[in-house]
């Protein structure tokens, strides 16, 4: 009979190369697993008080002279043990995990690798030794084992690496010491924080680092560990830990979740957007990590213990079902407390966009990101149920309509049909109708409290830009409301001034003559120049422009105008430069000002000093505050001087109703 034979450096060649820091440190980590393995054989429950592992790395930022060595006080590599060693794919430890391939890592890493170990056999202690190497055969060789006197050498074990051989080993293996220090705790992070470790020292060119200290240390609180039972995965069991937040500083997100395979870490998953929660605790300081394991994870972990054997849609349910549990039970009253105060930032998002309050602040919370505390999350949410359910109302109303016309018999509760679809097509009209005379309201609020300030200020030069602010409120200013490049800029609230403006497109906002009207070459500007066709002041067709708006705003409460300022004059000039003339919108288009267009012109200021001594002559409007004054001559149309407060007391009896029907009211 013929036993078939393997090929160690061809099955080495073909083992998945590193592509990152963690994987170019696993044949390291290999070594420490084994070592592990060797210090719970030798002493047994009192492993972790007595057991004791030493990693040195010396020379790591130079490739060729790089030394690693890993100690242990553990059994040794007696007779079976190194059996087991010799012999590749090994089932000698596989009800621990143990895959028999780690060592076939260090051949794919290291030039050259040296193994001495103590053991005691029958009462006597043995010293064997021996050099691991890539080859074709002989891998072990310069084998020695003798027997020595008893005396205080202990039985263990140190391996000893030196030199990286492969260019993806070299390309990857981390030099700094922080970096080693950090894959280290992450990738036995399980057995370190579930105190199944005894101590372990990594020294790094001097300078050290004691494990399960460095993780321990950052534990806040153990809450236990709780069994799932899954349709899909068995029972898995669920560690859940309180850490200080550092203990997320070497991981992506602030609380994660640790798939662990045969007491080592194989992948780990942040479950921030799962749980909602940010950093909890006091002083916000507080993060959580759990551990997950089960026979479905031993069993279907790689080789190499650094990928598990199935999709990631599968790590993707178990973590999601963990991460469930998380919040319902080991997190439960940091996120009751959580949601809570979502559910009132919630509310109040529907209190400022009425229109997403189509159900309850309390059902509307389950629809949302368990993270989403912000508005826009909010929004990006629900807009897309809240399109859904609109879509299916008009459904439901078109059904209802075909059901009409086509004369079809009708059941028994047809009439309640129709009520429903009618109270939901109401209650969205009124979401609708809320929400678009909030905004409103806030305009006019915001713009009350503005003129006031600007007011109050008097002569004050310091906030000059609070003047501008408040022309922005109406209408943005220096562009044109038909610019392509600014639609989105281009939004205004003209309905102050007047509801005919709600939807003007055709507007030049503090722009310079020579920019808007053709062959002009004047740097005068209007404040506002309203010349709408199809929305306010004319009919859409290609005759000339019959009607435009010219607005001038003053600053609340100037007093100081010079002697020779007239509204009349300013306004003259605007129109001499208008009439007969022709805008170039951003299409290229030509309008035409008609010779006998009437202009409406306004002039918002406080008839207060200069500006009430020269325009005394002028009559009043029917308020009797307001001042106005027809166009003669060559030129058609009214100049009317509104106070900014009849501005807005007109546009607020204007809303009135609306704001009624919403439940809303004014500031006064």
């Amino acid at each position: 009979m013929t036993s078939l034979q393997g090929d160690i450096v061809n099955r080495v060649k073909r083992f998945p190369k590193p592509s990152q820091a963690a994987e170019a440190l696993q044949p390291v980590f290999e070594a420490v697993s084994n070592a592990l393995h060797a210090i719970e054989d030798q002493h047994g429950e009192n492993f972790q008080d007595k057991g004791r592992i030493v990693v040195t790395f010396a020379n790591v930022s130079d490739a060729d002279k790089i030394e690693i060595t890993v100690s242990d006080n553990g059994i040794g590599l007696d007779g079976d043990r190194f059996d087991a060693f010799c012999k590749t794919d090994t089932p000698f430890k596989f009800d621990r995990g143990g895959k028999g391939v780690g060592r076939l890592l260090w051949l794919d890493a290291f030039n050259e690798i040296s193994v001495v170990s103590h053991f005691e056999n029958d009462g006597r202690l043995y010293r064997r030794s021996f050099k691991f190497g890539l080859r074709d055969t002989d891998q072990i060789y310069e084998e020695e084992l003798t027997e020595i006197g008893s005396g205080s050498i202990e039985a263990g074990t140190v391996v000893k690496f030196s030199g990286l051989r492969e260019s993806a080993y070299r390309g990857k293996f981390p030099v700094q010491r922080a970096t080693i220090v950090k894959h280290f705790g992450s990738h036995f992070f399980a057995d370190f924080i579930l105190g199944r470790s005894p101590n372990i020292v990594v020294d790094i060119d001097g300078e050290s680092a004691e494990f399960p200290e460095e993780i321990k240390k950052l534990q806040v609180e153990d809450r236990g560990v709780a069994s799932l039972e899954t349709e899909e995965f068995g029972e898995l069991n669920l560690a859940s830990f309180i850490c200080l937040k550092q203990a997320s500083a070497n991981f992506d997100g602030q609380h994660q979740l640790h798939l662990v395979a045969n007491g080592r870490t194989v992948t780990t998953r942040k479950i921030d957007g799962l749980i909602g929660i940010g950093r909890f605790g006091s002083d916000s300081d507080q993060v959580y990590h759990g551990c997950i394991s089960g026979e479905f994870l031993d069993a279907r972990v790689n080789q190499e213990r650094t990928q598990f054997n199935f999709d990631e849609n599968i790590v993707d349910q178990i973590v999601k079902e963990c991460a469930e549990h998380v919040r319902t039970n080991a997190l439960h009253e940091e996120i009751d407390r959580f949601d809570s105060e979502r559910l009132g930032g919630l509310r109040e998002f529907i209190g400022d966009y009425p229109s997403f309050g189509f159900e309850e602040a309390e059902a509307l919370l389950t629809r949302v990101p368990k993270n989403a505390v912000k508005d826009e999350q909010y929004a990006q949410a629900l807009i897309p149920i809240r399109i859904r359910r609109d879509k299916e109302r008009n459904q439901k109303i078109q059904s209802i309509v075909s059901q009409l016309e086509a004369g079809e018999d009708v059941p028994d509760n047809f009439a309640e049909t129709i009520q429903s679809a009618a109270n939901e097509v109401r209650a969205e009209e009124q979401r609708q109708l809320t929400e678009y005379v909030l905004r409103r309201k806030i305009v006019l609020d915001v713009m009350h409290v503005l003129i006031r300030r600007i007011r109050d200020r008097g002569d004050d030069k310091t906030d000059f830009h609070l003047e501008e602010t408040l022309h922005k409120f109406i209408c943005p200013m220096r562009m044109r409301g038909d610019d392509p490049s600014r639609v989105e800029s281009a939004e205004h609230d003209l309905w102050v001034i007047d509801e005919r403006f709600t939807f003007t497109k055709y507007f030049s906002s503090d722009m310079e003559f020579r920019d808007i009207i053709d062959e002009e070459t004047g740097r005068e500007r209007a404040d506002l120049l309203i010349y709408d066709r199809l929305h306010g002041l004319g009919a859409e067709g290609e005759d000339p422009l019959r009607r435009m708006m010219l607005v001038e705003f003053k600053k609340p409460g100037r007093k100081d105008y010079s002697e020779r300022y007239s509204p009349l004059n300013q306004v003259s000039e605007y129109i001499s430069k208008l009439k007969n003339n022709e805008i170039e919108d951003y299409r290229g288009s030509r309008i035409r000002i008609a010779d006998d267009c009437v202009f409406y012109c306004y002039v918002v200021a406080d008839i207060v000093g200069k500006l009430d001594i020269h325009t005394s002559t002028w009559r009043t409007t029917s308020n009797g505050r307001g001042r106005i004054q027809p166009l003669e001559g060559k030129f058609r149309g009214v100049i009317e001087i509104v106070e900014w407060a009849d501005l807005l007391d007109d546009a607020r009896l204007r809303n009135l109703a609306f704001l009624d029907a919403a439940g809303l009211n004014f500031k006064t």
